[in-house]
C-alpha cells in the first residue's frame, strides 16, 4: 500500500469511533502518525491500539473547553514536533423539532459543533503558522447548505462552519495554511441508525441520484485527498459527498 501520508501527523478531532476512526484507520494505513483526540479517554486509547501505524496518540479533548484544546496541541506537539493536518471532525446531532428546543439543546449543538471547530483550529492554529504551514479540514454537512426538518440548530451550526472555513481560508491562505471543509450527505452509521427512524432514511434515499446512503469509507478517498500535497492549491472549498443530493 503506498505510503502517501508517511511523516504527516494528523490530529482528528471526536476520533474514537465512526467516521473518524474509520479516517483515522485509512490514514494510518497510509503512512500518518495519528493523534486521536476525543472526549472518551478511554475509548481514544482502545482506537489508537488498533492503529496500523505505531507511531500514534490517544489524548483527551474536550472540544468545547479552551484549557483541553490547548493542552491537546501542546500535548501533540511534544509527542511528535509538529501539527501538518487537522481535522474537525467531532459533533453532534440530535433531533428535534424547533417548536420543542430548548435553549439548553440549542447551546449544546452549537458549542460541539461551531465553537468546538473555533477553539481546536484556534489552539492549532499557532503551530501551523510558526511552521508556515498546515491543512485544516471541517466536517460540515449539507445540512448546512439545505436544511433540515428537526436540524434548524444542526443545521445553523455547520453553515456556520462553512462560514467559518471560507473566512479563516482568506486570512490563512498568505501564511501557507490552508482551510477546507467537506459536507457530507447522509452517513450510514450506528449513530445514524438511533438518530433516524427508518422510514425517514428509506424517504431520503429516494432523494439520492445514486439510490443509497453514504458509507464511512465514501469519505476516506476525498479526506485522504485534502491531506495529501495534492490539495495545495485548493482553500476556502466545500466538497460535498452526498450521492448527489444536493446536486445543482
Amino acid at each position: 500500500m503506498e505510503q502517501i501520508h508517511e511523516h504527516q501527523v494528523i490530529v482528528i478531532t471526536g476520533a474514537a469511533q465512526g467516521i473518524g476512526l474509520t479516517i483515522a484507520r485509512y490514514l494510518s494505513e497510509r503512512g500518518a502518525m495519528v493523534a486521536i483526540a476525543d472526549i472518551n479517554e478511554e475509548a481514544a486509547i482502545k482506537a489508537v491500539n488498533d492503529l496500523p501505524n505505531k507511531n500514534r496518540l490517544a489524548i483527551h479533548c474536550d472540544v468545547t473547553s479552551q484549557e483541553s484544546t490547548l493542552n491537546m496541541a501542546k500535548a501533540v506537539v511534544e509527542k511528535f514536533g509538529r501539527i501538518d493536518v487537522l481535522i474537525n471532525n467531532a459533533g453532534y446531532f440530535p433531533v428535534k423539532l424547533f417548536s420543542d428546543m430548548s435553549v439548553a439543546e440549542w447551546n449544546k449543538v452549537i458549542d460541539i459543533n461551531l465553537n468546538g471547530t473555533f477553539l481546536v483550529s484556534k489552539a492549532v492554529y499557532p503551530v501551523m503558522v510558526k511552521q508556515r504551514r498546515g491543512k485544516i479540514i471541517n466536517m460540515a454537512s449539507v445540512s448546512g447548505r439545505v436544511g433540515g426538518v428537526g436540524f434548524t440548530h444542526y443545521s445553523a451550526s455547520k453553515a456556520a462552519v462553512i462560514g467559518l472555513t471560507k473566512a479563516l481560508a482568506k486570512e490563512a491562505g498568505s501564511i501557507g495554511i490552508t482551510v477546507n471543509a467537506i459536507a457530507p450527505g447522509v452517513i450510514e452509521t450506528e449513530t445514524t441508525k438511533h438518530v433516524f427512524p427508518g422510514f425517514a432514511l428509506k424517504e431520503y434515499t429516494k432523494s439520492v441520484p445514486l439510490g443509497r446512503l453514504g458509507t464511512e469509507a465514501d469519505l476516506q478517498g476525498i479526506v485522504s485527498f485534502m491531506c495529501s500535497s495534492g490539495s495545495d492549491y485548493m482553500t476556502g472549498q466545500v466538497l460535498t459527498v452526498d450521492g448527489g443530493y444536493t446536486m445543482i
